[in-house]
């Protein structure tokens, strides 16, 4: 049975976002944050350039929501 174009191309996307299970458990081991203790919104999010390295969805995710809850725009 053939799987969608769809599913392939979300798998590999996802493959992406987390990374191999190596790379993964390294990440989980050293919880260092890879955003600076100074970044804004503004420093991150006002260019189309990519990071200089890799950040974790989940770091990004607390980043916005904890802006988000600064400004009133998150309950």
């Amino acid at each position: 049975m053939l799987k969608p174009f769809g599913l392939i191309v979300w798998n590999r996307t996802r493959l992406q976002w987390i990374g191999s299970s190596r790379l993964r458990n390294h990440t989980q081991q050293s919880r260092e944050s890879k955003l600076s203790w100074n970044a804004t919104y503004e420093s991150l999010l006002r260019t189309r350039n990519p990071f200089p390295r890799l950040i974790p969805l989940s770091e990004m995710i607390d980043f916005l929501v904890e802006v988000w809850e600064l400004e009133g725009l998150y309950d």
